[in-house]
């Protein structure tokens, strides 16, 4: 669902100088565009994401000699893991996993595509949504809102994906650990809904709110 347009420069002088500390440098998409949206933030694994405006170019292959493979007990070769916001694994179970905003959309819209009311309430709503849920009406309640307003919530994902928006929607930071997409003004007359909102946790990002 979504294209990435941001590559990985991990510095090995910066390296150096800090230890363990990984800096991915990534190009800042067109919903960025808020003054207020943040420059840089830090992932669950100590990963610090910096946000630059311009594309940066494809690393060529002599730039950096390839890291030596990962050896399993066995001695072989572990195949490298590619990270996947939504998995399913041989007996059916679907797991989500999101570490930036972008995550938490695609699999929003495939949860509201695929009306898995059940799975967003376990793996992806914040914490204390679900608490907030709990105190009126709980899953019952959390279910028939998402039923009753799945047309409206996949209009306002679909324009909020991150590989088809400009300065059409605006995201910024609105506490520690909160940021905030909100479509333009100019767009709200054609939205029931018009602002996503997600929460870092230690479990990874997380929907807060859609409204």
């Amino acid at each position: 669902m979504t294209r990435t347009a941001a590559i990985v420069a991990v510095l090995g002088s910066l390296l150096a100088a800090c230890g363990s500390e990984r800096v991915e440098y990534r190009y800042r998409p067109g919903f960025m565009t808020d003054p207020d949206a943040p420059k840089e933030m830090t992932l669950q694994d100590g990963t610090r994401i910096v946000f630059v405006d311009q594309p940066l170019g494809q690393p060529r292959p002599e730039d950096a000699p390839p890291a030596p493979p990962k050896l399993g007990p066995d001695g072989k070769p572990v195949p490298e893991k590619i990270f996947q916001p939504r998995e399913e694994l041989e007996d059916g179970t679907v797991v989500l996993r999101n570490l930036m905003p972008d995550h938490v959309v695609a699999n929003t819209m495939a949860c509201f595509r695929n009306q898995e009311w059940k799975l967003m309430w376990e793996q992806l709503l914040a914490p204390e949504t679900r608490a907030q849920w709990e105190g009126h009406g709980g899953f019952a309640a959390f279910e028939k809102w998402c039923a009753d307003n799945r047309k409206p919530t996949m209009e306002l994902l679909n324009r909020m994906r991150f590989n088809a928006v400009g300065s059409d929607v605006a995201m910024k930071q609105v506490r520690p650990g909160v940021m905030r997409a909100t479509l333009a003004p100019h767009l709200w007359d054609q939205f029931k809904l018009r602002v996503v909102e997600f929460e870092q946790t230690p479990d990874g990002m997380k929907l807060l709110t859609i409204r």
